[in-house]
């Protein structure tokens, strides 16, 4: 199985015909409302129009933020002061420690330092410059985040969800792998080996998870979501499940290996432990309604001479891995 990447693929099409729509919207409102620069609305939905509403909205409010600081430190100093490399150099200075005192992003940051040069040199000659850019700037923010909001909103739920499925069936063949390993008498380098693609089945846990944390994002204020947002809760559930099974694999292999080079093991063992791996794998292909209980999956007992010893054993091999492990 590859490495899905944290970032979710947007359907490039359908953004650049949301782009093209809210630009050509923005447009026309900031011209109605009488703006003598429209082209600040398009440009607002262009750099507003992120992967996710989520993430629109908030760009859209740290651009704001920071047009708002940039705009008032220019209009209070510009009456002052001439426009030179190191008035604008001074005035972005200042404009961009009182956004970082704001305690503002580095989005917001941008935004000031932009805003400033552009409205102090601009706004010299074009006297209604900085009244245009701010409401050309809220008007291009809001049809963006509406736009995005409304039509086709993204919803990254089915790539998180055949990620997941790719995911089980690598855990699934692993547990059959893993089986057959014991069946053919546990040799050492194939142990080796099974654990390097334990290791990367680690790596796909962390990235489902982060798939599954981005889906959600991408489900914040987008009002057909709900459907959405159950099968993502499934499969939050999905993936606990999936990473109790990989500790499983990577603690059980290091055990059976260190059981194998002892010299202990016999046939019958192997053949026991071989079975009741291989029987676990259907175990993580099945949600939790459609599983059977829990005992169906145990083919294994403990000889009744242990078993007053079972629990002592236990925390002894836990304590030992612990402390191998530091």
């Amino acid at each position: 199985m590859g490495s899905p990447s944290f970032e979710h693929k947007q359907n490039k099409p359908l953004l650049i015909w949301k782009m093209a729509v809210a630009s050509t919207i923005s447009w026309q409102i900031a011209q109605i409302a009488g703006s003598h620069h429209p082209y600040f609305a398009p440009i607002s939905v262009i750099l507003c129009m992120q992967a996710t509403i989520n993430r629109s909205i908030r760009f859209s409010y740290h651009r704001m933020a920071g047009t708002i600081i940039g705009i008032s430190v220019t209009v209070l100093a510009a009456p002052y002061i001439n426009v030179t490399s190191w008035t604008i150099g001074i005035l972005i200075l200042i404009g961009c420690f009182i956004a970082k005192w704001l305690k503002s992003d580095e989005t917001a940051i941008h935004q000031v330092a932009l805003t400033i040069l552009l409205v102090f040199v601009v706004g010299q000659r074009a006297g209604d410059y900085p009244i245009d850019r701010f409401r050309d700037t809220l008007i291009g923010a809001m049809i963006a985040v509406i736009i995005h909001m409304l039509v086709y909103p993204p919803n990254f739920t089915k790539q998180s969800k055949k990620n997941l499925i790719q995911l089980t069936e690598h855990l699934t063949a692993t547990f059959t792998k893993v089986s057959d390993w014991i069946h053919h008498g546990l040799d050492q380098n194939a142990g080796g080996q099974l654990q390097i693609e334990i290791n990367q089945l680690l790596e796909e846990l962390h990235q489902s998870k982060q798939m599954i944390q981005n889906a959600q994002e991408s489900l914040k204020y987008n009002p057909y979501a709900s459907k959405s947002i159950k099968e993502l809760a499934l499969d939050q559930q999905r993936i606990y499940s999936l990473t109790k099974g990989y500790s499983y694999l990577a603690q059980s292999v290091e055990i059976l290996m260190a059981w194998a080079r002892s010299g202990s093991m016999t046939a019958e063992n192997q053949k026991v432990w071989g079975d009741q791996v291989k029987a676990l794998a259907p175990l993580f292909q099945k949600t939790s309604a459609d599983r059977s209980p829990p005992s169906e999956y145990l083919h294994v007992s403990i000889a009744k001479e242990l078993e007053n010893q079972q629990y002592f054993i236990a925390l002894f091999n836990q304590t030992a891995a612990l402390l191998k492990e530091n």
